[in-house]
């Protein structure tokens, strides 16, 4: 155990990599606040050099381990705004808050997802944009969301992708209104009203398909002209 703070050792336990962070993990207690609770450490490049980025309760900050140039930044989580992080387009952390930008690299994959899931808990608001190298300059790339919609195929999408597609969306119509199928007694004596409202629920649904990009126009027409001429 390399400090004596059982919050900072126990996060210490934690982590993958550990190389190059003994001397600030070991004065670690002397910067954090008796108040203040370590949630997660991970070792980096800081300041052109081995350092430790530190998450407590309160705010980030980045330590160098460096017996001549020892010295750190802090950023507190209120301000936190912005988030750039993604281990596989790069290695770095870089959290934008209200004084500053703290910028890091060289991060196990492990420890720094570990402490940006705790962080993104802390500070529920941050917002997480990620960047890479572009022909001019960092080029934003917005995270997929949790569950992405399928896109709408490109011009030089795969051919069977956009078989694919058009599949599952007539999936949609031979299941309401399926081809041929004998009309039992019940749906004889079903009123017309009822007839109308199921007629509207298909458009609506295939409305829906079109807006998510699995319908073109050319074809989202078609399918409601077929579901118009359902009896």
């Amino acid at each position: 155990m390399s400090s004596p703070r059982r919050d900072i050792a126990e996060a210490e336990a934690r982590m993958r990599v550990t190389f190059g962070t003994r001397t600030a993990i070991k004065n670690l207690h002397e910067i954090i606040d008796p108040e203040e609770i370590v949630q997660e450490l991970a070792a980096c490049l800081y300041s052109g050099g081995d350092g430790l980025l530190i998450l407590t309760d309160r705010r980030i900050i980045g330590l160098r381990d460096d017996y001549s140039k020892y010295h750190y930044r802090d950023h507190a989580l209120a301000g936190a705004q912005k988030l750039d992080y993604d281990p596989v387009v790069h290695d770095g952390f870089a959290l934008t808050t209200a004084s500053g930008r703290l910028v890091v690299r060289k991060m196990h994959v492990e420890d720094s997802g570990r402490l940006v899931g705790r962080l993104r808990e802390i500070v529920p608001g941050l917002v997480l944009e990620v960047t890479r190298p572009g022909a001019h300059g960092r080029v934003p790339i917005r995270p997929a969301p949790i569950a992405p919609v399928p896109a709408r195929p490109v011009a030089d999408a795969p051919a069977q992708a956009v078989l694919d597609q058009d599949a599952a969306a007539q999936g949609v119509v031979d299941a309401v209104t399926p081809a041929g199928s004998p009309q039992e007694p019940e749906a004889e004596n079903t009123s017309a009203k009822s007839a109308e409202a199921d007629k509207g629920v298909l458009m609506g649904v295939l409305a829906d398909l079109h807006a998510k990009g699995l319908l073109t126009d050319a074809e989202l027409a078609a399918k409601l002209a077929q579901v118009a001429a359902k009896p």
